[in-house]
């Protein structure tokens, strides 16, 4: 057997190894586009969520600012119907929930 009869039959041997070697090349390629896409799609999901965690604990702020207000108006207005023996009606009195 001469070299180019070897050449030619491992040339022969080899081509579809190239060929899975390329196709396999071309997965790649779109794979990794891919993961790009889905990064800038992840990054701009997390911009969205610090967002909505930063609005979500500025009202969990208000909240407490808010239910510490009505809890002093609260312990004043029932100083004042003590003294003045006032009973007000049920649903006028301020509901108190624990956590």
């Amino acid at each position: 057997m001469d070299e180019n009869s070897f050449k030619k039959i491992l040339d022969e041997a080899l081509t579809p190894l190239r060929e899975d070697v390329h196709d396999l090349k071309e997965d790649v390629h779109d794979l990794k586009e891919d993961v790009h896409d889905l990064k800038e799609d992840v990054q701009t999901l997390k911009v969205s969520v610090l967002s909505l965690e930063k609005t979500v604990g500025s009202y969990a702020d208000s909240y407490q600012e808010n239910q510490r207000n009505i809890n002093r108006l609260d312990t004043r207005l029932n100083v004042v119907e003590e003294e003045l023996a006032i009973e007000p009606p049920e649903d006028l009195k301020v509901p108190h929930f624990t956590a």
